[in-house]
This record gives structure tokens, sequence and C-alpha cells, in this order.
């Protein structure tokens, strides 16, 4: 099939000029919906994971490759929302990492739509050795303004005790900061 590494799965519908549409699942494990006739002729041969003939990671559209977009553009684009927050103020991203699949060597894929790039270090930047996957709860009590209180049932992080009796973090914060939480001081 001229090298394709689409494996037809179902008939999907038709272009807008009339081409009949499948989805596909490339061999790097994604799905594409592309006309069969791209497929057939070689226009189209895998879900955009090829490049010049070979394939370069296959996790294109992925959870994983999203991580490090995100973290890339926020520790190197001055034009990124959040630059202001990392790479204005020193949090850059190492040489070796600007390339994806020296990313994904080194942080492997992401275990699960919960997880996301963590600095465990939050003064310096995205680099091995200084990341890992973690949770939004890992997160929380790897951050700068991390709290640790003393409450009815024992000394724990804001976070852990906000989980403990139903509410939010940022309820918990909020909480806290208005002196609305009974028997619960900062340590």
């Amino acid at each position: 099939m001229n090298g394709s590494m689409l494996i037809p799965i179902a008939r999907h519908g038709k272009t807008a000029d009339g081409h009949i549409t499948w989805k596909y699942r490339c061999a790097c494990g994604n799905t594409v919906i592309t006309a069969a006739s791209r497929v057939k002729h070689g226009y189209t041969r895998s879900c955009g994971c090829l490049h010049g003939g070979k394939v370069i990671h296959g996790y294109k559209n992925t959870p994983t490759y999203s991580s490090w977009s995100s973290a890339k553009d926020r520790a190197t684009n001055p034009k990124s929302k959040d630059f202001y927050r990392y790479g204005a103020i020193g949090i850059g991203m190492a040489e070796r990492w600007l390339n994806f699949e020296n990313f994904l060597a080194d942080m492997g894929p992401r275990p699960s739509d919960k997880s996301s790039i963590d600095r465990i270090d939050p003064t310096k930047g995205y680099e091995s050795g200084n990341c890992r996957w973690a949770t939004p709860q890992e997160q929380a009590r790897n951050r700068v303004n991390f709290v640790v209180v003393s409450t009815p049932v024992g000394i724990m992080p804001l976070v852990d005790y906000a989980k403990h009796i139903g509410i939010t973090n940022g309820c918990a914060h909020l909480r806290l900061k208005r002196n609305q939480m009974e028997g619960v001081s900062r340590v």
C-alpha cells in the first residue's frame, strides 16, 4: 500500500468534494480520518508521525506531546500567556529537551490523563533529573506556596486536609485566609 503505515478501521463518510473517508489506525497507535484515495495513491501514509519517510516519534496529538509542547511554550516563547511565570523569570527548558524525542527518552510517556509535568525543584527549569510525571495532589505539595496546617486530626498539608473534609484546594486556601476553618492554623 505504497509504504503506508495506515490500517483501515471503518468507513467514516465523505469529504465536501465527495471523496470517501475512512478511519485508519497508524502503526504508531494514533488514529486518523482521511480520504481513502489519498492513502491508495500514497499521498497520506501515516497519522503525521512520518517525516521524510522515517518515523519521528509516533506521539503527535497525544497527551505526552501536548504536555511537552505546553512546557516548552511557557519556558521559551515570550508570546505565551504563561511566559511571565516561567521563561521570563528564568524557568527555561534544557537544550536537550527542545527536541521531543530526547524529552520522551528521559521522561517516558505520560502515565495518565491526570498527570502532568512537575518540576521537583520549582526554582529550576524543565530538565532531566528535575522533572517527573505527577498528579495534581503531588504538584500541590511541591509549590512554592505549599501550606502545612495543624488540624483537629493532626499536622498535614492543607491539600490533604481539604481532601479529608471534602472541599477543593482553592476553597481550603480561601477559608484558611479568611480564618473560617475552626481548629486549623498554619504551622
